[in-house]
C-alpha cells in the first residue's frame, strides 16, 4: 500500500507491479540513461576536429564543459520538481529537448552555437539520469531495487565508457557532425519506448512553489565550481586569481543556499536530505568511484598511448575489459542485493578489488596486455559492484516523497566527482611530468591546438612510467577512502519512515 504522502508526491499509486511490467520500464529507463551518459563522453575525441572545421580551437573544450555544467546544474532540479510534478512528464520532455538540441548542434555553423545548444543539451540529460533513477525507486520497494538499479548503474557506464570509441569511430569514417546526427534517432526510439514504458503509470501531481531563489543560488554555485575545474583542466593554476576567484565565489554562494534551503517552505534540497550518515556517504562513495572511473577512460588510453606505444586502434580493444567488467560488476552487485537483502558486502568487496586493480596498474604499468586486461576486469567488476547498493542506500535513508531529491543528490555527487577526477588525476600527471624542466626538457600541458596525447609523447618512458605511477596511486587512495565509508554504513537498510 501506499501512502497519502506518497500518492501525493506523484510517485506511482501502487509499487506491487508485475515484474515483466518492471522490466519493462527499466528497460525504457535504460534507453534514457544510455543517452545521457554516452553524449557526456562521445564528444571529447572529436573536439579537434570540430575546432578545425568551426575554425576555432580556443573555445573547443566548453563543447564538452558546457554539456556537463547544464547537466550538473539541471540534475538536482529536476528532481525536485518531479517529487511534486511527477516523474514521467518530465522524463518525456528531457528527451525531446535532448532531441531537438542535438539536432541543433549537428547543423551549428560556428563555435558559439555548438557551445550554445549544447548547453541546451545538457538541461534536456540531467532530467534523463537522475528521473530514470527515481523512477525504479518507485515501482520496485526495498533491496529487490537493487536488482534493476543494477542494470541502470551498468546501462550508464557502459555509455560512459564507450562513448569515446563511439565518437572517434564516427569522426574518423564520417564527420563530427554524425555524433549528432546519430542522438536524433536514438533520441526518438528512447521517447517513444519510454512513453510505452510508463504508461501504466499513475501520478498524482502535487503543484507547488518553486524555490527560486535556492534555484538560482544552487546553480551559481555549481556554475562557478565547474567553470573552475575546466580552467583548471585547461592549464590554469588552481591557486590563480580566476580560478581561485571562482571557487571562492561557489564556496559564499553553498553558504547562502544552506542558509536559504533552512529557511524555505519548499527547499529546493530538502535538509532531511543531510540529516543522517547513510545518505550522506551513499552520495560521497560513488563520487569517488566516478572520480576514479571517469578519470581512468582518460588515464589509462593515454598511458596505452605514450608508455606503450599503442594505436588508437588497438587501444579501443584494450579498454574492452573495462568497458564490459563495469556493467557485469553492476549486475552482480545489484543480483547479489536482491538474493540476500544486503548492500554492505557488495561496497566493501567492490572497493577492495579496485583498489587492489589500481595499485597493480600502478607499480606493474600498462605495457602486457593480457595482464593489463585483468587488472581492468577486476577494476571495473568493483567499481560496478558498489554502484546499485550506493544508490540504494541513498534512497531507503529518506522518506518516499524525497525520492527524486534524494536520487538527483546522488546523481549531482556522481557527475562532480567525474569532472573533479579528470581534472585532478590530469593535472597530477602533468604535475609529475612537469619536473622534467630540471632535466632541461621542457613539458608544456597541452592544448585545444595541441593535445595532451602530444605532450605525452615527447617525454621520456621512464618518467611516464613514474608520472602514471603516481597518478594511478592517487585513484587507488580514492578507493581505499570509499572502502573506509563503506564500513561506516549500517549492515541493513530499513526505509525510513513517511
Amino acid at each position: 500500500m501506499t501512502s497519502a504522502a506518497d500518492n501525493a508526491a506523484g510517485v506511482p499509486t501502487s509499487t506491487a507491479l508485475p515484474h515483466k511490467q518492471v522490466l519493462r520500464i527499466v528497460l525504457g529507463m535504460q534507453l534514457a540513461v544510455f543517452l545521457a551518459a554516452m553524449d557526456q563522453t562521445i564528444v571529447a575525441v572529436a573536439l579537434l576536429a570540430i575546432g578545425r572545421d568551426l575554425q576555432d580551437f580556443s573555445l573547443a573544450p566548453w563543447v564538452v564543459a558546457g554539456y556537463l555544467i547544464a547537466t550538473t546544474v539541471a540534475t538536482p532540479i529536476y528532481g525536485n520538481l518531479s517529487d511534486a510534478l511527477g516523474r514521467k512528464p518530465l522524463i518525456l520532455w528531457s528527451v525531446i529537448m535532448y532531441v531537438i538540441m542535438a539536432l541543433g548542434c549537428a547543423l551549428a555553423q560556428s563555435m558559439p552555437q555548438l557551445i550554445l545548444f549544447r548547453v541546451l543539451q545538457g538541461l534536456g540529460s540531467g532530467g534523463l539520469l537522475s528521473l530514470s533513477q527515481s523512477v525504479v525507486a518507485d515501482i520496485a520497494p526495498g533491496p529487490s531495487r537493487g536488482r534493476y538499479q543494477g542494470y541502470l548503474a551498468g546501462t550508464f557506464a557502459t555509455a560512459a565508457v564507450f562513448g569515446p570509441l563511439l565518437g572517434g569511430f564516427l569522426t574518423y569514417y564520417l564527420s563530427w557532425r554524425a555524433i549528432f546526427w546519430i542522438s536524433l534517432p536514438l533520441g526518438l526510439i528512447g521517447f517513444f519506448v519510454a512513453r510505452w514504458a510508463m504508461r501504466d503509470l499513475a501520478f498524482t501531481p502535487r503543484p507547488r512553489r518553486l524555490d527560486y531563489p535556492g534555484i538560482l543560488l544552487l546553480a551559481g554555485a555549481l556554475i562557478c565550481v565547474m567553470v573552475a575545474l575546466t580552467l583548471v583542466g585547461q592549464g590554469h593554476s588552481l591557486l590563480g586569481l580566476e580560478t581561485f576567484g571562482l571557487l571562492a565565489a561557489s564556496g559564499v554562494l553553498f553558504m547562502l543556499l544552506a542558509g536559504q534551503e533552512r529557511r524555505s517552505a519548499h527547499p529546493l534540497l530538502p535538509p532531511a536530505l543531510f540529516v543522517n550518515s547513510v545518505s550522506v556517504i551513499s552520495c560521497l562513495i560513488p563520487a569517488l568511484l566516478f572520480f576514479v572511473m571517469i578519470g581512468s577512460t582518460v588515464l589509462l588510453p593515454m598511458a596505452m598511448q605514450s608508455v606503450a606505444r599503442i594505436d588508437a586502434d588497438a587501444v579501443a580493444l584494450r579498454m574492452l575489459p573495462l568497458t564490459l567488467a563495469i556493467p557485469s560488476g553492476a549486475f552482480m552487485g545489484g543480483r547479489f542485493m536482491y538474493k540476500t537483502g544486503r548492500y554492505r558486502e557488495s561496497i566493501l568487496l567492490g572497493s577492495t578489488l579496485a583498489t587492489l586493480a589500481l595499485v597493480a596498474i600502478a607499480f606493474l604499468g600498462v605495457e602486457a596486455a593480457f595482464r593489463t586486461g585483468v587488472l581492468m576486469s577486476m577494476m571495473g567488476v568493483g567499481i560496478g559492484m558498489s554502484m546499485p547498493s550506493t544508490l540504494v542506500a541513498a534512497q531507503m535513508s529518506v522518506p518516499r516523497h524525497l525520492i527524486g531529491s534524494m536520487t538527483s543528490v546522488a546523481a549531482l555527487s556522481r557527475t562532480l566527482g567525474a569532472a573533479v577526477g579528470i581534472t585532478v588525476l590530469t593535472a597530477i600527471l602533468f604535475v609529475q611530468l612537469g619536473d622534467l624542466a630540471s632535466t632541461g626538457t621542457a613539458i608544456s600541458k597541452g592544448t585545444a591546438s595541441q593535445p595532451l596525447l602530444d605532450t605525452l609523447m615527447g617525454a621520456p618512458a621512464n618518467t611516464l612510467r613514474g608520472a602514471f605511477q603516481v597518478a594511478f596511486g592517487a585513484a587507488s587512495l580514492c578507493t581505499f577512502t570509499s572502502l573506509l565509508l563503506a564500513l561506516k554504513l549500517p549492515r541493513e537498510l530499513s526505509r525510513v519512515a513517511g
